[in-house]
């Protein structure tokens, strides 16, 4: 079966399994990647208000850490490492608090959708109760 969906809808969807997997299931890898694509969706439709966008020009400044280093050495590492296969054996690896991580994720797709429609997923008071 063939259905229409809207981008924005997609993302709510994944935000709100994003939050689901972290509150029921303590699911952490899939709530990061779930919730970073959301965000990522979300984010390029509010562009430079995005939660990230505001993240690297805040820190960037204030640390004097150049945006790109920031952005994959950083704020995006989680999700990049577990997105992208790269042919590194020192890749093969990651040490990070996935439960900081997913939060972070989940926070940041959150802002986004309230600064883009006002309002809120299905899931975003529970997970913040």
């Amino acid at each position: 079966m063939n259905y229409r969906v809207k981008k924005i809808d997609a993302a709510v969807d994944q935000l709100d399994w994003a939050i689901k997997l972290f509150l029921d299931h303590k699911a952490y890898i899939p709530a990061i990647t779930l919730a970073g694509a959301a965000e990522e969706i979300i984010g390029g439709a509010i562009s430079s208000e995005s939660a990230f966008q505001q993240l690297v020009s805040s820190l960037s400044r204030k640390y004097v850490i150049p945006s790109r280093v920031l952005s994959r050495e950083y704020l995006n590492k989680a999700k990049n490492w577990l997105k992208h296969w790269k042919a590194m054996k020192d890749d093969e690896y990651i040490n990070i608090e996935l439960e900081t991580e997913a939060i972070q994720y989940i926070v940041r797709a959150v802002t986004n959708l309230a600064t883009y429609e006002k309002r809120a997923t299905s899931e975003t008071q529970r997970f913040f109760v």
